[in-house]
């Protein structure tokens, strides 16, 4: 069975890498230990052994190629062996990334609104965003009146 080669977690704040120079083709026998292809931090480039002895299968990941965290790049096994096909896996870990790296630029937005603790409790009990929530005239901090305000605008009454 084929060994997998994935993108470990480096540290705790680094949650991708990009896709150096590959050291090995398809096709070429890898040992243990040995390079297979470089990886690109924001803080450190490294190579990235095999884990196995074998024969490197397939590479699933191009040359500059940006890839999060557990992302498998290549399946290393015995001559003739079959890859397997990682697709649906690594499309999940990707949309995985994708839709944690959305909820992370979207969470600071709302951050910055200013409201008191108040108005903060009722929009989240009431799951509404307080960016989508107008301010009364003349006032620069959202108050709980203006979520109910809000609420009941859009429940039409």
């Amino acid at each position: 069975m084929a060994a997998l080669l994935r993108l470990p977690k480096l540290a705790a704040n680094v949650v991708e890498g990009s896709v150096g120079l590959w050291r090995k083709n398809e096709g070429d026998p890898v040992a243990a230990g040995e390079p297979v292809v470089e990886i690109i931090t924001s803080k450190a480039t490294f190579d990235l052994e095999s884990p196995v002895d074998g024969v490197l299968l397939q590479r699933y990941a191009p040359e500059k190629s940006a890839i999060p965290v557990g992302f498998i790049l290549a399946s290393i096994g015995q001559p003739r062996e079959t890859a397997p096909d990682v697709t649906t896996e690594n499309a999940r870990i990707l949309a995985d990334f994708r839709a944690q790296a959305a909820a992370q630029t979207a969470a600071p937005a709302a951050a910055a609104v200013r409201a008191t603790p108040g108005a903060r409790r009722l929009a989240r009990e009431a799951g509404v965003d307080l960016a989508a929530v107008p301010r009364a005239a003349g006032q620069d901090v959202l108050r709980e009146e203006d979520v109910r305000a809000h609420l009941d605008r859009a429940r039409g009454a």
